[in-house]
């Protein structure tokens, strides 16, 4: 099920908040965790039922294993507890790694060794990358002796809650089981539910007005790549680039947002990144959740900046290859992940004298350098990304080089009428000045304004306010004509 879609807005989440809170009164407290995870797990297999047996499986295997690692410690039996968390993080990463990456390890043995095993065609589970994360660092914490005592229904309801199920944040145990269980949770509050429904429809903005119309134009160019010229080539990459942040951020946003109807915070995930200044602030700023996980569960443990400079450089590098290959199964993701980690550990080796340079240059060297590297992360195949790269070499820049066809992807009709009506469309280049105007109100967004977050801490329960977010909510349902389910999906 789909954020962006009439039987979310209209249906599911009425539904389950309605009976959230009536079964979350009194002796009916507990009843209120049930019915949240049974309505996760409707919005889950509402995808495909199909992945309802994969997640359920996941999560019982997942509990009996933090069972028998609790039972194990009360009997100071370490040696056993460190067994069931080996067959714990094994389990997990062996689902994802048959879902996910089982077809690309055995394209690339038929091509070296000449073989010729048979591809399995494998369905990806929606948010098996996020939901398996969870569980693997929540059996790591348990070896660890930093879980508590959690019934099955907090467990569950821990990995199924639906605002961040399917893409995340990546959220751990500590944040948001004490929240489940939290009787001071459980009473509606008009704050953060006027919160909650304002953060949620400014992510709903970023995804339907603004992320999908630019990701038409780029999703055109990709798939017509032939016809476009240089100038196209960069319209195709600032788009691309926008989308990614307005269509994974904006997804974050509704998550938080309508975990805030709930009274549960969910962690910030993006943080205004497109104004950072370099790749080390950049990513304190993007993902910020992936970027705790794989610090706790890969940098520390392959030694941290424990075991001097070389190693710890060489620690670094580990986690953007690691996050790389997260991200897909492709080596246009690998050569993604290799260009980050490179680029960090270069920074991280010359940043006394980069940050003298002035913030404007760094930032745009910075721009310029992660623009590049997601040619890389949205081509299909490597070849795919050398042609865009040359295009751009070729240095033809004309706009009239521009296809028609994608210039119209960017036209949002409610504001192209009025231009016709007062007709510029008869104006020289009339056909791109949507793109450009979107392009150029897009950067501005990211670069100048208060991001969703900052924004949603300063309203306040006002008529000002109720009738300026249900405006832009109604906007928003009406261009649901054309809904696209989001980027990290497929992740």
């Amino acid at each position: 099920m789909l954020f962006n879609s009439y039987i979310f807005i209209l249906l599911f989440l009425p539904v389950c908040l309605t009976g959230y809170y009536l079964l979350k009164k009194g002796k009916f407290s507990k009843a209120g965790n049930i019915w949240l995870v049974g309505m996760s797990l409707w919005f889950y297999a509402y995808f495909n039922i199909s992945y309802l047996y994969i997640i359920l499986t996941s999560i019982a295997v997942n509990y009996l294993l933090y069972y028998r690692i609790n039972k194990a410690q009360e009997q100071n039996r370490r040696g056993r507890s460190r067994v069931v968390m080996v067959t714990g993080v094994l389990f997990n990463l062996g689902l994802l790694f048959y879902f996910k990456y089982f077809d690309f390890f055995v394209e690339n043995i038929n091509g070296v060794f000449r073989t010729d095993m048979p591809l399995h065609h494998i369905l990806l589970p929606l948010g098996i990358s996020f939901f398996t994360f969870q569980q693997v660092g929540f059996i790591v914490d348990a070896y660890r002796g930093e879980t508590g005592r959690y019934s099955f229904w907090d467990y569950a309801l821990f990995v199924t809650f639906f605002p961040q199920l399917i893409a995340g944040p990546i959220v751990t145990h500590s944040e948001m089981i004490p929240q489940f269980q939290d009787e001071k949770r459980k009473k509606f509050n008009p704050e953060n539910f006027t919160k909650g429904c304002y953060l949620f429809t400014l992510g709903l903005s970023k995804k339907v007005l603004l992320a999908d119309t630019l990701g038409a134009g780029a999703d055109w160019a990709f798939s017509n790549f032939g016809r476009v010229n240089a100038a196209g080539t960069v319209v195709m990459m600032l788009s691309y680039t926008l989308q990614l942040y307005f269509d994974f951020s904006g997804y974050c946003d509704m998550a938080r947002g309508i975990g805030r109807m709930f009274n549960i915070e969910i962690p910030i995930n993006f943080n205004s990144p497109y104004q950072a200044a370099d790749i080390l602030e950049f990513w304190k700023r993007w993902h910020i959740t992936l970027g705790r996980f794989f610090t706790q569960y890969v940098y520390i443990p392959l030694g941290g900046s424990r075991k001097g400079k070389v190693r710890t450089y060489f620690n670094v590098f580990m986690v953007y290859l690691v996050s790389g290959f997260w991200h897909g199964a492709g080596w246009t993701y690998v050569i993604w992940g290799t260009l980050q980690g490179v680029m960090y550990v270069l920074t991280r080796l010359f940043y006394k004298t980069i940050c003298k340079i002035p913030r404007l240059i760094r930032w745009t060297g910075h721009m310029l350098f992660f623009i590049f590297s997601l040619i890389f992360f949205r081509s299909e195949s490597v070849e795919q990304a050398a042609d865009v790269i040359a295009t751009i070499g070729t240095l033809d820049f004309s706009v009239a080089g521009i296809p028609a066809e994608m210039a119209a992807c960017y036209r949002m009709e409610e504001f192209w009428y009025p231009l016709k009506a007062l007709g510029l469309e008869t104006l020289p280049y009339a056909q791109y000045y949507m793109m450009f105007i979107l392009i150029f109100l897009g950067w501005i967004i990211v670069l100048c304004c208060r991001n969703a977050n900052e924004r949603a801490e300063a309203v306040r329960p006002r008529p000002g306010t109720a009738i300026w977010c249900g405006g832009l909510l109604v906007w928003n349902i009406i261009s649901f004509a054309g809904v696209s389910s989001f980027l990290y999906f497929n992740f």
